[in-house]
């Protein structure tokens, strides 16, 4: 029996070319349609579709041969275009709708199922008492050990009110229990804090632009500076890491610290459709308070429309590093079987003309970022910090040891002693570290001795990379206030949520906030 949706397929190139048949046979348009050169390509590609459906001599798979010419179409095309498979673009769905169902947790992919990373506070994973670094096993009687977290995240998820049976793993327990969690909407976050620093700056971390962001920001500006709060000295905008989202939610964010009539961002695009200009059409909620915009190479697209206009309307300054640089806005098409068409339509710019991409950057991938005005390294990107995290090892130790670490108090005032027994853990997981430079170093000695260098030429290199080994064990005491903020704010956000979290051990910690609290200080005018 013939599958329908082949079948509905078929249809399409029959409806194609019958469609061009009717273009050919009305006179002098046919004119038109010879000299217009994509259009006779389009009329051979179905020409070759049709014959090949009548006269191939075996049955074909029309999916797997419409996917496969799809996709080579699009990768003529710049790398964020491209043919969306029907599971995919469910989840780009969560993007336009704010919000998805499912039990609300974070994971990753574990060998043994999925691992908790972080639990959303009143959802119903939490309700079911689930914790990170629980690790689910099963999804009702399916495995998720042999699945990718893609694969397994959809057993997770499904129609509001339906329940699924979790089989969890605990380790710090070394206990399996069975629970039983319905699904329901979960709305996407994309603020887990904001609030006020020590030195009284508004500090606001933006996750990402999806549906309801520039809302959720309004929100947040209107509870933290109604009459009765503390009186904000200036306002940090944390965009690190922040993928970017919703055209849209971008401009209506920057809109809430603009006065009304400043060009936000404009748009070119082959169709003047696609060609708009926006405006600032309110008034700055803020009152024009110091404003910081903290950005990385993690910070892309709509985040950077929001970076890129306060700095160049002269609302804000950058701190951090170089963006991503992507300065192009998709659409999407939907296709009759449920997947779809990622597609880039136009060119952004920036007050000024300044645009993130060349003009042939759709075909070349040509694109630069937003320069930070003020330059910071950030301790999370640097080689030994990165391994750590990819480790997690340092999940495993704030959980195992929750309880000491949070009778610390929330002053943040964890020992040294920590970062020695947190040492001793790692060497207890085998954790190893070998810089690139170490590794550099090792390779010069291998080249020193097989082409028989010199002697003091072979010693020099072995002097090299003993020096380069010695530095690799200092980098625990180097990193010791990182390691320490991390296990605090890992043991805070299992007991309390990610907002204790942030409150009490990262705001008061993290490097780039204070240097840009100090940025804004010495630009207040008092």
């Amino acid at each position: 029996m013939n599958d329908p949706f082949q079948i509905n397929r078929r249809m399409v190139l029959l409806s194609a070319v019958l469609v061009f048949v009717i273009v050919l046979i009305s006179g002098g348009i046919s004119v038109y349609v010879f000299s217009d050169r994509e259009l006779i390509g389009a009329i051979s590609w179905t020409t070759v579709a049709l014959d090949v459906h009548e006269r191939y001599p075996t049955q074909l798979d029309w999916d797997a041969l419409l996917d496969r010419a799809m996709d080579a179409m699009m990768a003529r095309l710049d790398r964020y275009s491209g043919y969306v498979e029907r599971e995919q673009l469910e989840q780009m769905d969560e993007e336009l709708t704010g919000s998805y169902y499912g039990i609300g947790v974070s994971i990753i992919e574990h060998s043994q199922g999925l691992l908790i990373m972080s639990v959303r506070e009143h959802g119903p994973a939490a309700g079911a008492a689930l914790l990170t670094g629980d690790i689910i096993l099963k999804a009702d009687t399916a495995s998720l050990a042999e699945l990718t977290g893609i694969e397994a995240s959809q057993l997770l998820r499904g129609p509001e009110g339906t329940p699924v049976d979790l089989t969890v793993y605990r380790p710090t327990t070394d206990d399996t229990t069975t629970v039983t969690v319905t699904r329901r909407r979960i709305d996407l976050m994309h603020i887990p804090f904001a609030g006020f620093t020590p030195d009284s700056m508004l500090y606001l971390r933006l996750l990402d632009f999806d549906a309801g962001a520039a809302e959720d920001t309004r929100k947040a500006l209107d509870s933290l500076l109604e009459p009765g709060k503390p009186q904000a000295r200036g306002i940090i905008l944390d965009l690190r890491g922040n993928p970017g989202g919703l055209f849209s939610e971008a401009y209506r964010t920057a809109d809430l610290f603009l006065e009304d009539g400043q060009l936000i961002v404009g748009t070119d695009a082959r169709s003047q459709w696609d060609s708009e200009s926006y405006r600032s059409s309110g008034k700055d909620m803020t009152d024009n308070l110091p404003m910081a915009v903290v950005v990385d190479r993690g910070t892309a697209s709509a985040a950077e429309i929001v970076a890129g206009s306060l700095r160049e309307l002269g609302r804000a300054v950058l701190i951090g590093d170089t963006t991503f640089g992507k300065g192009l806005v998709q659409g999407f098409a939907r296709l009759g079987d449920g997947s779809g068409l990622r597609l880039t339509i136009s060119r952004y710019y920036l007050q000024g003309g300044i645009y993130l991409n060349e003009f042939d950057s759709t075909l070349n991938d040509i694109g630069h970022g937003l320069v930070p005005d003020h330059y910071f390294s950030f301790i999370n990107r640097h080689e030994f910090p990165r391994r750590l995290e990819n480790s997690l090892l340092l999940q495993e130790f704030a959980i195992a040891n929750e309880e000491e670490i949070i009778a610390s108090g929330p002053e943040f005032r964890l020992g040294d002693q920590w970062v020695d027994r947190f040492k001793e853990f790692a060497d207890d997981n085998e954790f190893s570290f070998v810089s690139r430079a170490t590794r550099g170093a090792s390779l010069l000695v291998d080249i020193a001795r097989l082409d028989r260098a010199r002697v003091q030429t072979y010693k020099l290199c072995k002097q090299l990379h003993g020096l380069s080994q010695k530095h690799d064990l200092k980098q625990f005491s180097k990193y010791a206030d990182y390691i320490k903020m991390r296990l605090k704010q890992v043991a805070y956000e299992r007991r309390f949520g990610i907002y204790r979290a942030y409150a009490d051990a990262v705001i008061q910690e993290r490097t780039e906030i204070r240097l840009a609290a100090r940025i804004l200080q010495a630009e207040r005018p008092d």
